[in-house]
């Protein structure tokens, strides 16, 4: 019986090679004078966990072969189709409404997508759109767009 190439290792090294790819380019961004951090410090670390992720997927695709194809859950779903539309719209409106408005949406998007309930979604979304605000802009000193709140 021929052994076929794992979706998993696949996908995996896919990922393990994006990241290297961040990670070089992050690792070449020069620092801005008057900076605590520089602007490759976030994509750094997510280019070292990608890459690192994708080969601990690699490998687990092939120590682990418990699941046919046919078992497999499918790639494409409605909730990844749902995250990826709202990414897009996101990205699209953030200029226009500012980081705070935009991304209480896009939290309240991904809580209902994921199951919650919009009481959930309405408490947690403000409380994460203003804490990544406060982190970035207050403790990294990275301006996010303000939009509609000046």
């Amino acid at each position: 019986m021929r052994q076929s190439f794992p979706m998993d290792s696949a996908l995996g090294v896919v990922f393990a090679l994006g990241g290297a790819a961040i990670l070089q380019q992050a690792l070449a961004m020069q620092t801005l004078p008057g900076m605590n951090v520089g602007p490759g410090l976030f994509p750094s670390i997510v280019g070292a966990g990608m890459a690192i992720m994708g080969v601990a997927l690699t490998i687990q695709g092939w120590i682990v072969r418990d699941t046919p194809e046919d078992e497999a859950q499918p790639l494409v779903t409605w909730f990844a189709l749902g995250i990826v539309a709202a990414l897009v719209v996101v990205t699209l409106v953030m200029p226009y409404l500012g980081f705070l408005v935009a991304g209480t949406l896009f939290a309240v998007v991904v809580v209902l997508l994921s199951g919650g309930k919009w009481l959930s979604a309405v408490i947690f979304s403000p409380i994460a759109a203003a804490s990544i605000y406060f982190t970035f802009t207050a403790l990294m000193r990275v301006p996010l767009p303000r939009g509609i709140l000046g």
